[in-house]
Protein backbone atom coordinates (compact mmCIF):
# COMPACT_ATOMS: atom_id res chain seq x y z
CA UNK A 1 0.00 0.00 0.00
CA UNK A 2 0.97 3.07 -0.60
CA UNK A 3 2.10 4.96 2.37
CA UNK A 4 0.96 8.88 2.67
CA UNK A 5 3.29 11.46 3.93
CA UNK A 6 1.01 13.19 6.76
CA UNK A 7 1.36 16.14 9.68
CA UNK A 8 -0.99 17.36 12.48
CA UNK A 9 -1.23 20.85 13.70
CA UNK A 10 -1.96 21.25 17.11
CA UNK A 11 -1.10 18.74 20.09
CA UNK A 12 -3.78 19.32 22.72
CA UNK A 13 -6.14 16.89 23.16
CA UNK A 14 -8.17 16.06 20.10
CA UNK A 15 -4.38 16.10 17.83
CA UNK A 16 -2.80 14.18 20.44
CA UNK A 17 -5.14 11.47 19.37
CA UNK A 18 -5.10 11.99 15.67
CA UNK A 19 -1.70 11.94 15.65
CA UNK A 20 -1.36 8.78 17.59
CA UNK A 21 -3.78 7.47 14.92
CA UNK A 22 -2.30 8.43 11.86
CA UNK A 23 1.04 6.86 13.61
CA UNK A 24 -0.33 3.28 13.93
CA UNK A 25 -2.65 3.29 10.84
CA UNK A 26 -1.13 1.14 7.43
CA UNK A 27 -0.72 3.45 4.54
CA UNK A 28 -0.02 6.35 6.65
CA UNK A 29 3.66 7.81 7.55
CA UNK A 30 3.07 10.78 10.27
CA UNK A 31 6.23 12.49 9.00
CA UNK A 32 5.85 16.13 10.84
CA UNK A 33 3.95 17.65 14.00
CA UNK A 34 3.32 21.06 14.96
CA UNK A 35 3.00 23.26 17.96
CA UNK A 36 3.64 26.31 19.26
CA UNK A 37 4.69 24.86 22.65
CA UNK A 38 7.44 22.51 22.40
CA UNK A 39 7.20 20.59 25.75
CA UNK A 40 3.91 19.11 23.61
CA UNK A 41 6.63 17.48 21.65
CA UNK A 42 7.37 15.08 24.20
CA UNK A 43 4.19 12.86 23.18
CA UNK A 44 6.02 12.52 19.68
CA UNK A 45 10.25 12.27 20.20
CA UNK A 46 10.56 10.27 17.17
CA UNK A 47 8.42 12.26 14.84
CA UNK A 48 9.79 16.18 13.84
CA UNK A 49 8.52 19.27 15.61
CA UNK A 50 8.15 22.41 13.07
CA UNK A 51 7.18 25.70 14.99
CA UNK A 52 6.57 27.30 11.56
CA UNK A 53 3.98 25.80 9.62
CA UNK A 54 5.32 27.16 6.52
CA UNK A 55 8.52 25.15 7.01
CA UNK A 56 6.30 22.16 7.06
CA UNK A 57 4.45 22.10 4.02
CA UNK A 58 8.44 22.12 2.56
CA UNK A 59 7.72 18.20 3.36
CA UNK A 60 5.20 18.14 0.46
CA UNK A 61 2.58 16.47 2.96
CA UNK A 62 0.20 14.38 1.21
CA UNK A 63 -2.54 15.72 4.05
CA UNK A 64 -2.54 17.29 6.67
CA UNK A 65 -4.63 17.79 10.40
CA UNK A 66 -5.69 21.04 11.86
CA UNK A 67 -6.24 20.39 15.40
CA UNK A 68 -5.64 24.04 16.86
CA UNK A 69 -8.07 26.32 18.65
CA UNK A 70 -11.05 26.79 16.59
CA UNK A 71 -10.40 30.47 16.16
CA UNK A 72 -6.71 29.57 14.39
CA UNK A 73 -9.10 27.10 11.82
CA UNK A 74 -9.03 29.60 9.09
CA UNK A 75 -5.31 31.02 9.28
CA UNK A 76 -3.89 27.33 8.93
CA UNK A 77 -6.69 26.26 6.43
CA UNK A 78 -5.96 28.80 4.16
CA UNK A 79 -2.00 28.51 4.00
CA UNK A 80 -3.02 24.72 3.84
CA UNK A 81 -5.48 25.31 0.43
CA UNK A 82 -2.97 27.62 -0.92
CA UNK A 83 -0.32 24.79 -0.82
CA UNK A 84 -2.81 22.66 -2.35
CA UNK A 85 -2.61 20.14 0.95
CA UNK A 86 -5.69 17.84 1.10
CA UNK A 87 -6.83 18.99 4.96
CA UNK A 88 -8.69 17.15 7.99
CA UNK A 89 -10.34 19.92 10.12
CA UNK A 90 -11.20 19.50 13.51
CA UNK A 91 -14.68 20.48 14.71
CA UNK A 92 -15.98 22.90 14.61
CA UNK A 93 -15.06 24.33 11.60
CA UNK A 94 -14.69 27.48 12.42
CA UNK A 95 -16.18 29.45 15.38
CA UNK A 96 -18.32 31.83 12.85
CA UNK A 97 -20.28 30.93 10.02
CA UNK A 98 -18.41 33.85 8.02
CA UNK A 99 -14.78 32.03 8.61
CA UNK A 100 -16.44 28.60 7.74
CA UNK A 101 -17.21 29.48 4.36
CA UNK A 102 -13.83 31.29 3.67
CA UNK A 103 -12.09 27.83 4.77
CA UNK A 104 -14.36 26.46 2.03
CA UNK A 105 -14.10 28.82 -0.38
CA UNK A 106 -10.39 28.39 0.15
CA UNK A 107 -10.05 25.30 -0.55
CA UNK A 108 -12.86 25.14 -3.19
CA UNK A 109 -10.65 27.87 -5.04
CA UNK A 110 -7.31 25.54 -5.38
CA UNK A 111 -9.34 22.36 -5.94
CA UNK A 112 -8.20 20.75 -2.93
CA UNK A 113 -10.09 18.37 -0.79
CA UNK A 114 -10.95 18.94 2.69
CA UNK A 115 -13.11 17.36 4.99
CA UNK A 116 -13.90 17.99 9.05
CA UNK A 117 -13.72 16.02 11.81
CA UNK A 118 -17.03 15.52 13.63
CA UNK A 119 -16.22 11.74 14.38
CA UNK A 120 -19.42 11.24 16.54
CA UNK A 121 -20.81 10.32 12.69
CA UNK A 122 -18.12 7.52 13.65
CA UNK A 123 -19.42 6.33 16.81
CA UNK A 124 -20.96 2.70 16.05
CA UNK A 125 -24.45 3.52 17.39
CA UNK A 126 -25.00 6.50 15.62
CA UNK A 127 -23.65 4.97 12.23
CA UNK A 128 -25.76 1.84 12.39
CA UNK A 129 -28.49 4.01 13.14
CA UNK A 130 -27.64 6.22 10.03
CA UNK A 131 -27.84 3.37 8.23
CA UNK A 132 -31.47 1.77 8.97
CA UNK A 133 -32.80 5.60 8.76
CA UNK A 134 -31.17 6.25 5.60
CA UNK A 135 -32.14 3.03 4.49
CA UNK A 136 -36.05 3.40 4.91
CA UNK A 137 -36.47 0.49 7.68
CA UNK A 138 -38.55 2.68 10.34
CA UNK A 139 -41.00 4.32 7.81
CA UNK A 140 -41.20 8.32 8.52
CA UNK A 141 -39.38 10.16 10.75
CA UNK A 142 -41.10 12.60 13.33
CA UNK A 143 -39.15 13.56 15.88
CA UNK A 144 -35.33 13.83 16.81
CA UNK A 145 -33.81 14.41 20.68
CA UNK A 146 -29.64 15.00 21.44
CA UNK A 147 -28.43 15.13 24.83
CA UNK A 148 -25.34 15.92 25.50
CA UNK A 149 -23.92 16.35 29.14
CA UNK A 150 -20.58 15.61 30.97
CA UNK A 151 -18.21 17.79 33.70
CA UNK A 152 -16.52 20.79 32.79
CA UNK A 153 -12.97 19.58 31.37
CA UNK A 154 -11.18 22.84 31.07
CA UNK A 155 -9.08 21.94 28.22
CA UNK A 156 -12.10 24.14 25.83
CA UNK A 157 -11.36 28.13 26.60
CA UNK A 158 -11.78 29.87 23.65
CA UNK A 159 -15.76 29.13 23.12
CA UNK A 160 -19.08 27.70 24.95
CA UNK A 161 -20.87 24.07 25.51
CA UNK A 162 -22.64 25.09 22.05
CA UNK A 163 -19.59 25.52 19.59
CA UNK A 164 -18.00 22.91 21.88
CA UNK A 165 -20.38 19.74 22.34
CA UNK A 166 -23.80 21.06 21.09
CA UNK A 167 -22.45 21.37 17.50
CA UNK A 168 -21.92 17.34 17.21
CA UNK A 169 -25.65 17.16 17.37
CA UNK A 170 -26.70 19.81 14.81
CA UNK A 171 -24.29 18.36 12.64
CA UNK A 172 -25.84 14.97 13.87
CA UNK A 173 -29.88 15.50 13.33
CA UNK A 174 -28.94 17.14 9.55
CA UNK A 175 -27.24 14.17 8.70
CA UNK A 176 -29.46 11.98 10.45
CA UNK A 177 -32.60 13.70 8.73
CA UNK A 178 -30.91 14.11 5.42
CA UNK A 179 -31.96 17.93 5.48
CA UNK A 180 -30.95 20.98 6.86
CA UNK A 181 -31.55 23.56 9.62
CA UNK A 182 -33.77 25.97 8.90
CA UNK A 183 -34.18 27.79 11.81
CA UNK A 184 -33.45 27.68 15.74
CA UNK A 185 -35.13 28.63 18.97
CA UNK A 186 -32.90 28.57 22.02
CA UNK A 187 -31.69 29.80 25.54
CA UNK A 188 -28.03 29.29 27.39
CA UNK A 189 -26.78 30.31 30.72
CA UNK A 190 -23.35 30.91 31.93
CA UNK A 191 -22.01 30.22 35.16
CA UNK A 192 -18.59 30.46 35.41
CA UNK A 193 -17.92 32.61 32.16
CA UNK A 194 -16.55 33.83 29.88
CA UNK A 195 -19.33 31.65 28.00
CA UNK A 196 -22.10 29.77 27.72
CA UNK A 197 -21.96 26.23 30.47
CA UNK A 198 -25.59 25.14 29.32
CA UNK A 199 -27.75 25.61 26.32
CA UNK A 200 -31.27 23.59 25.50
CA UNK A 201 -32.79 24.46 21.45
CA UNK A 202 -35.46 23.34 19.26
CA UNK A 203 -34.31 22.98 15.80
CA UNK A 204 -36.75 23.49 12.60
CA UNK A 205 -35.64 20.91 9.68
CA UNK A 206 -36.28 21.80 5.98
CA UNK A 207 -39.86 19.49 6.08
CA UNK A 208 -41.08 21.24 9.51
CA UNK A 209 -39.19 17.73 11.33
CA UNK A 210 -37.93 19.24 15.09
CA UNK A 211 -34.69 18.36 16.50
CA UNK A 212 -34.82 19.58 20.60
CA UNK A 213 -31.46 19.62 21.86
CA UNK A 214 -29.34 19.99 25.00
CA UNK A 215 -26.15 20.32 26.00
CA UNK A 216 -24.11 21.60 28.82
CA UNK A 217 -20.42 20.51 30.91
CA UNK A 218 -21.92 20.84 34.50
CA UNK A 219 -22.99 17.63 34.98
CA UNK A 220 -20.81 15.35 36.88
CA UNK A 221 -21.50 11.95 35.09
CA UNK A 222 -21.37 11.43 30.87
CA UNK A 223 -24.63 11.08 29.10
CA UNK A 224 -24.56 11.18 25.27
CA UNK A 225 -27.38 9.92 23.93
CA UNK A 226 -29.77 10.87 20.48
CA UNK A 227 -33.06 9.69 19.83
CA UNK A 228 -35.55 9.31 17.00
CA UNK A 229 -39.23 9.28 16.81
CA UNK A 230 -40.38 7.45 13.88
CA UNK A 231 -43.76 5.94 12.88
CA UNK A 232 -42.12 2.43 13.65
CA UNK A 233 -41.15 3.59 16.83
CA UNK A 234 -38.02 5.39 18.74
CA UNK A 235 -34.16 4.87 18.28
CA UNK A 236 -32.02 5.35 21.04
CA UNK A 237 -28.28 5.61 20.19
CA UNK A 238 -26.33 6.05 23.36
CA UNK A 239 -22.60 6.50 22.00
CA UNK A 240 -21.35 6.46 26.18
CA UNK A 241 -23.27 2.56 26.82
CA UNK A 242 -22.15 1.72 22.82
CA UNK A 243 -26.01 0.75 22.43
CA UNK A 244 -28.87 1.29 19.70
CA UNK A 245 -32.04 0.19 21.05
CA UNK A 246 -35.46 -0.06 18.99
CA UNK A 247 -39.06 0.83 21.08
CA UNK A 248 -41.26 0.24 18.55
CA UNK A 249 -44.60 1.58 18.27
CA UNK A 250 -47.21 -1.10 17.67
CA UNK A 251 -50.05 0.73 16.98
CA UNK A 252 -52.50 -0.78 13.87
CA UNK A 253 -52.05 1.54 10.65
CA UNK A 254 -54.10 4.30 9.73
CA UNK A 255 -55.75 5.71 6.83
CA UNK A 256 -53.63 7.59 4.70
CA UNK A 257 -53.02 10.84 5.79
CA UNK A 258 -54.06 10.52 9.24
CA UNK A 259 -51.60 10.07 12.49
CA UNK A 260 -51.98 6.15 13.58
CA UNK A 261 -51.20 7.07 17.24
CA UNK A 262 -48.14 4.78 19.59
CA UNK A 263 -48.67 1.71 21.35
CA UNK A 264 -45.54 0.67 22.82
CA UNK A 265 -43.92 -2.81 22.29
CA UNK A 266 -41.46 -4.84 24.18
CA UNK A 267 -37.49 -2.91 23.71
CA UNK A 268 -35.05 -4.87 21.82
CA UNK A 269 -31.35 -4.25 21.47
CA UNK A 270 -29.70 -3.68 17.47
CA UNK A 271 -26.93 -5.68 17.11
CA UNK A 272 -24.05 -3.43 15.91
CA UNK A 273 -21.32 -4.21 13.76
CA UNK A 274 -18.07 -4.37 15.08
CA UNK A 275 -16.20 -0.96 14.85
CA UNK A 276 -12.80 0.67 15.28
CA UNK A 277 -12.97 3.35 16.90
CA UNK A 278 -14.02 6.74 15.53
CA UNK A 279 -10.68 8.66 14.75
CA UNK A 280 -9.31 4.98 13.61
CA UNK A 281 -12.54 5.20 11.06
CA UNK A 282 -12.33 8.73 10.17
CA UNK A 283 -8.66 8.23 9.36
CA UNK A 284 -9.18 4.94 7.17
CA UNK A 285 -11.70 7.01 4.99
CA UNK A 286 -9.41 9.97 4.43
CA UNK A 287 -6.57 7.46 4.02
CA UNK A 288 -8.53 5.94 1.02
CA UNK A 289 -10.26 9.10 -0.03
CA UNK A 290 -6.69 10.22 -1.08
CA UNK A 291 -5.89 6.60 -2.50
CA UNK A 292 -8.48 6.65 -4.94
CA UNK A 293 -12.03 5.67 -3.13
CA UNK A 294 -13.34 8.89 -3.06
CA UNK A 295 -14.92 11.21 0.40
CA UNK A 296 -17.53 8.30 1.29
CA UNK A 297 -18.23 8.48 4.78
CA UNK A 298 -16.51 11.77 5.50
CA UNK A 299 -18.25 15.60 6.64
CA UNK A 300 -17.77 17.53 3.75
CA UNK A 301 -16.84 21.57 4.58
CA UNK A 302 -20.33 22.52 2.81
CA UNK A 303 -22.17 20.33 5.85
CA UNK A 304 -18.71 21.63 8.35
CA UNK A 305 -20.03 25.42 7.92
CA UNK A 306 -23.63 24.76 8.09
CA UNK A 307 -23.44 23.08 11.07
CA UNK A 308 -21.27 26.47 12.61
CA UNK A 309 -23.70 28.79 11.14
CA UNK A 310 -26.89 26.74 12.72
CA UNK A 311 -24.96 26.64 15.82
CA UNK A 312 -23.83 30.40 15.59
CA UNK A 313 -27.69 31.01 15.45
CA UNK A 314 -28.65 29.42 18.14
CA UNK A 315 -26.36 31.77 20.18
CA UNK A 316 -27.90 34.88 17.88
CA UNK A 317 -31.67 33.08 19.21
CA UNK A 318 -30.11 32.53 23.01
CA UNK A 319 -29.07 35.94 22.74
CA UNK A 320 -32.39 38.18 21.55
CA UNK A 321 -35.18 35.70 22.73
CA UNK A 322 -35.93 35.36 19.52
CA UNK A 323 -36.38 32.43 16.98
CA UNK A 324 -33.42 32.71 14.30
CA UNK A 325 -33.03 31.71 10.74
CA UNK A 326 -30.15 29.99 9.34
CA UNK A 327 -28.39 31.87 6.39
CA UNK A 328 -29.91 30.75 3.17
CA UNK A 329 -26.42 29.95 1.62
CA UNK A 330 -25.41 27.39 4.41
CA UNK A 331 -29.39 25.82 3.48
CA UNK A 332 -27.56 25.33 -0.21
CA UNK A 333 -24.69 23.96 0.74
CA UNK A 334 -26.19 21.70 2.93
Amino acid sequence: MTKLRSGVVGLGWAGTVHARTMAALPGIDLVAVSDLDPAKHTAFPDIPLYGDVQEMLRLELDYCVIATPSATHEHYAVLLAAAGVPTLIEKPLAPTGAAARRIHDAFARTGTFAAVGHTERHQAPLAELARLLHGGDFGELWQLETRRQGPYSGRILDVGVALDLLVHDIDLVSWLAGAPIESVTAATRTLAGPNEDTATATTVLRGGVLAHHHADWITPFKHRQVQVHTAAGVLTADTVAGTLTHHPNTAAPAPADSFPGVQGGKARLITLPEQEPPFTVEHKLMRDALLGAGPRGLVTLAEGAHAVTATEALLTAAASGRTTAVAARELALA
